[in-house]
């Protein structure tokens, strides 16, 4: 757990308690979220508060960990060994579902204890944990992605932000069915946003049309001709093939105003042959294993990740005929389905650890929840996995809740700079405030040129915000 405290004594009667904070995943660590976006949160929130990042049980520094592998070397060994892309190849699909069975049954041999006590319902009852720490009994409580289906578990609570509102009842059921109805449309407006920047986006060309066959084009030459990158000094090397390129390019969707602008610059280069640009940005998603005689903290690896989302899938086991008819129902919502089939069912296909303490609460179906404090629920125009279908729904469920657009494209609130949704979010937890329902706002970010500063602050306070809003949302890019 990683705590910044309050410029004040709990004693003092302006300490507001502790508000705890979940990055999503499942499998981030929040101390690490904390650790470069902390003091951003408290300069937004108010000095009042502890800000508060804790490491869910089996993710980042906590202990037991899930380790499915031995080292980073093992994870190293095993990540280079991944298939090409599903149904690329004659071979693939097969293939990445017997790699999802092999990593269940490593997972049931190696780490079989750690796995079965990461469950969402047991995390809560830790929650619950720290802020009775703090003197507190009710949860005040901001989590982004998974993070919300964390917070959707609380009743007693004091004020509760879920953010990147996940389909409670598609992730208990393990089926991740409903996450990309909104994904396309976030390439649709890179292609509309491209063509009307002109010279400023690398990849222009003179309708929205002509720079989407520009794109398809240099996937389909990467898909014959892959480009084999060495770099000046020999110490960095790899193949940029087709299935590298598409899903680096799914995972730019997330932050577009930094990773999709940068990817049309990796885009245009692989374009021109050269295939520097997409190795490097491919790297910082990998292991580097390193030799090093200094204690270094454990490092984050996937292996929490699945045991999360596998082992609180009622049925994650489904078969490769039924994975098969899925990736086929999400080819015609978007053109990643593949990408995030082999992330999810494919990755569960033999898992066989369930995790005790399931929760049992109803957030299956339609539902109606009554809470001690109204919820702010906060979805985007255009998230590429959490489509703000997920939000209007949760909206729905919650009594007295409200939903927040943000007109953007991006994964939770921090892709984007929105000051005017940030003060709407400081009001919440400061005065319990909700935004008036049907509230849309808009962003500063532009995917090319340069961003607009359209939120004038008038006051102090103002100014806070603004400048908050904008270090969380440059701090999330990383």
């Amino acid at each position: 757990m990683l705590r910044i405290k309050a410029k004040m004594s709990p004693t003092s009667k302006k300490y507001r308690g502790p508000i705890l904070f979940n990055p999503g995943g499942p499998g981030s660590a929040g101390v690490a979220m904390i650790n470069t976006m902390g003091e951003s949160f408290q300069k937004l929130l108010g000095e009042e508060y502890d800000i508060v990042g804790f490491d869910p049980r089996g993710v980042g520094v906590t202990t037991p960990p899930v380790a499915i592998f031995s080292d980073q070397y093992e994870r190293a060994a095993w990540d280079a060994r991944t298939p090409p892309l599903i149904n690329s190849t004659s071979d693939s699909f097969i293939h990445a579902y017997t790699r999802g069975e092999l990593l269940g049954e490593l997972a049931a041999k190696r780490t079989m204890h750690a796995a079965a006590h990461v469950s969402t319902a047991t995390v809560a009852r830790d929650m619950l944990t720290i802020t009775q720490a703090h003197g507190r009994d009710k949860l005040m409580y901001w989590g982004f992605s998974y993070g919300t289906v964390l917070g959707a578990t609380w009743d007693n609570i004091e004020r509760l932000v879920i953010d990147g509102v996940v389909d409670f009842d598609d992730y208990y059921s393990g089926s991740w069915s409903k996450n990309l109805y909104d994904t396309d449309k976030i390439l649709q407006l890179f292609y509309d946003e491209c063509a009307a920047a002109g010279l400023a986006c690398p990849l222009y060309a003179n309708s929205s049309s002509l720079v989407q066959r520009r794109v398809e084009e240099i996937f389909m030459a990467i898909q014959v001709s892959p480009l084999a990158v060495v770099d000046g000094t020999g110490s960095g090397y790899g193949v940029v093939d087709h299935s590298m390129l598409k899903r680096d390019f799914f995972t730019a969707l997330y932050s577009p105003f930094t990773d999709l602008n940068q990817y049309a610059h990796i885009l245009a280069a692989v374009e021109g042959g050269d295939g520097r640009l997409a190795l490097t940005y491919n790297q910082k998603f990998h292991v580097q294993p390193k030799c090093n005689s200094e204690p270094t903290l454990p490092i984050e690896t996937l292996d929490a990740t699945t045991a999360i989302m596998c082992g609180e899938g009622q049925a994650v086991n489904f078969g490769f005929a039924r994975i098969a008819r899925q990736f086929e129902q999400l080819s015609q919502v978007s053109k990643f389905a593949d990408v995030v089939v082999e992330r999810t069912t494919l990755t569960c296909a033999g898992w066989q650890i369930k995790v005790k303490n399931r929760y049992c609460g109803q957030l299956s179906g339609p539902f109606n929840s009554t809470t001690r404090f109204p919820l702010l629920i906060i979805g985007n125009t255009m998230d590429p996995v959490t489509p703000l279908v997920g939000a209007k729904k949760a909206a729905h469920g919650f009594k007295d809740s409200v939903l927040l657009t943000i007109d953007t494209p991006g994964h939770c609130s921090y892709a984007a700079t929105s000051p005017s949704a940030m003060k709407h979010v400081r009001r919440y937890f400061r005065e319990g405030l909700l935004p008036p329902p049907g509230t849309v706002c808009e962003i500063e970010d532009k995917l090319f040129g340069i961003p607009e500063e359209g939120f004038q602050a008038v006051t102090k306070e103002d100014k806070a915000v603004v400048d908050a809003a904008r270090a969380i949302s440059r701090h999330s890019h990383g």
